[in-house]
């Protein structure tokens, strides 16, 4: 009977020790999939911060073209004066335009650093709590393995009291029966 519960006593500690191990190998995946997918959505979003600001670079481009071609054709006819202006007005849409790009690059740079940053963070985190959740793990284990190494204590000190108090009752059995003293 002791042989089967040190064996029942081993399966539960086996069976903790793999569930533990399963649990930490959850945290670790779960974790390495949200910093993945953190990563990707920085990516993505400067991917689309970079297309953005190609579009608006190719519709200032397209803009310019048509604003030159209006100014030939003024300049054709007598339009000397609005060609002048309308060439100081194109300066003025060609830095504002450089200056919303170089912004909206400087937002969408700024951004992307802040989730790459929030990912390294988070994983940091998730590491963390792994590491915390594994020592609590230990510690429980070890707890276990106490109070399984005093239950075994116990059922030791009470086989061998029942052995002693067996064997006191054997001895007055022969003894009783043999009559001998």
């Amino acid at each position: 009977m002791t042989e089967d519960n040190n064996k029942n006593l081993e399966d539960d500690l086996n069976n903790e020790i793999e569930s533990t191990e399963d649990v930490v190998n959850e945290i670790t995946d779960a974790a390495s999939d949200k910093t993945s997918d953190l990563k990707d959505n920085a990516t993505n979003a400067f991917n689309s911060a970079k297309e953005k600001a190609s579009e608006l670079a190719e519709d200032a481009k397209e803009v310019l073209g048509n604003v030159k071609d209006k100014t030939t054709e003024f300049i054709q006819g007598d339009g000397k004066e609005m060609f002048d202006n309308a060439k100081e007005k194109a300066s003025e849409l060609a830095s504002e335009t450089g200056e919303k790009l170089s912004a909206f690059a400087d937002v969408a740079k700024e951004k992307a650093s802040h989730l790459a940053e929030n990912a390294k963070e988070f994983a940091g985190e998730a590491k963390e709590k792994a590491a915390e959740f594994i020592d609590e793990a230990g510690e429980k284990l070890g707890e276990f393995a106490d109070v399984a190494e005093d239950k075994l204590e116990d059922l030791a000190e009470d086989a061998k009291e029942t052995y002693t108090e067996a064997k006191e009752k054997t001895k007055g059995f022969f003894q009783r029966l043999f009559g001998k003293k």
